[in-house]
């Protein structure tokens, strides 16, 4: 027998040699050299703007637009509800609300134990279909507001007055808390 029948068979099995690799040009060495690296934040990075951007498209699907929205509003009369004030004074509260451009007909009060709700309207009618207007800003306006009080009052002794746009409401407390003031020892 020969030696090479000798030789058991796993022997016989090819070795897997590493080929030598060719030197690279010097110019694809520049060509590697001057690729950007990337670093696992810029991944992340590019993750969080790429969602962002699929977040944005799909929210534009499911929303109209801010303008589409506000034209589509336009014709909605427009409600808003007033700024308001409450003060404390000890036997009663103040309560002070903007009311620029309504008159005292157009405003409504109602005065509960624990709340004053206040509402209005105005606005101008274009009663005219056959007019042809540039431009229709002015249009109804109207709001509802209820401020809820911290103590119960007399509904009976409450009163309303508006001046210069501002109505001032004087709420009778029932029975006003007593209060004392201490000084530090």
């Amino acid at each position: 027998m020969s030696e090479k029948q000798k030789q058991p068979e796993k022997a016989k099995k090819n070795l897997a040699v590493a080929e030598r690799k060719k030197p690279q040009s010097p110019q694809v060495q520049k060509e590697l050299a001057n690729l950007p690296t990337i670093t696992p934040n810029d991944f992340w990075e590019g993750f969080n703007e790429s969602f962002e951007r699929l977040k944005n498209d799909f929210q534009n699907l499911l929303l109209p637009s801010s303008q589409a929205l506000e034209r589509a509003l336009s014709a909605v009369p427009k409600s808003r509800a007033p700024l308001v004030d409450l003060q404390d004074r000890g036997k009663d509260y103040l309560l002070k609300a903007e009311m620029p451009g309504f008159k005292k007909e157009e405003i409504n009060i109602q005065v509960s134990e624990d709340a004053v709700e206040i509402s209005a309207e105005t606005g101008w009618k274009y009663d005219s279909k056959n007019e042809k207007y540039l431009c229709k800003e002015r249009a109804c306006e109207s709001f509802y507001r209820m401020v809820q009080l911290p103590e119960e009052i007399k509904v009976e002794d409450a009163a309303a007055d508006l001046k210069d746009g501002v109505l001032e409401v004087t709420l009778q407390k029932k029975a006003p808390k007593q209060s004392k003031k201490i000084k530090l020892k």
